[in-house]
């Protein structure tokens, strides 16, 4: 595995339940987790970079059939403990061990500005891959341009590697296999772009 993901792995090994600790409530994207749920045709949903199982544990607690993957073991450690009611494995989102036409849904928070941009078309077709016909994604990045490691003082000044987007760079991309139907901007001190979109039938 490549030197960019390998060190971002070991940041949030690192500083697994520091991470927790910080993003554990979801209350701050409950509109989002909401519009997924209220737009999600069926029950079964792949949480794609599941970090330590918060957004996992919503879904799961809903009733939803929940599998999520993640490439940190620490994190995947927490997330079994936080959402008890969700399927958890050690998984590359860019080469996923599930059947076509599996998902209802995928759930990609936070996670897919991970993945370097050389491999980007390639993860989305493996989501389009493992997605139901008519399935919902849903992705968020923060906005920005290129790509590199970042530091971050609440995690001790340890590299993550980042993708950054803008909108219409990030709409081009997922072009021709989905139709995206919303975007909403957080506004923070870092912005982030959320979309959804459906699934094309070519």
């Amino acid at each position: 595995m490549e030197k960019a993901i390998l060190k971002t792995i070991r940041t949030y090994d690192k500083y697994a339940e520091k991470y927790f600790q910080i993003n554990c409530s979801a209350d701050e994207i409950k509109n989002l987790l909401e519009i997924f749920v209220e737009n999600l045709n069926g029950e079964k949903i792949l949480d794609a970079g599941c970090g330590h199982g918060r957004d996992a544990k919503f879904f799961s607690d809903l009733g939803c059939e929940v599998k999520g993957i993640d490439l940190s073991e620490k994190l995947l450690e927490i997330a079994r403990k936080n959402a008890p009611k969700a399927e958890f494995y050690l998984m590359d989102m860019r080469n996923l061990a599930f059947p076509s036409d599996y998902f209802d849904g995928i759930w990609a928070r936070a996670s897919f500005l991970h993945i370097p941009k050389k491999d980007s078309r390639k993860t989305l077709d493996e989501f389009y891959r493992v997605l139901k016909p008519n399935g919902l994604l849903y992705l968020s990045v923060k906005e920005g341009y290129g790509e590199g490691f970042v530091k971050s003082a609440q995690y001790g000044n340890e590299e993550r590697y980042f993708a950054f987007y803008n909108s219409e760079e990030l709409k081009e991309l997922v072009k021709g296999k989905f139709k995206v139907f919303k975007e909403v901007i957080e506004k923070k001190k870092d912005n982030w772009i959320n979309i959804f979109a459906r699934k094309l039938n070519l």
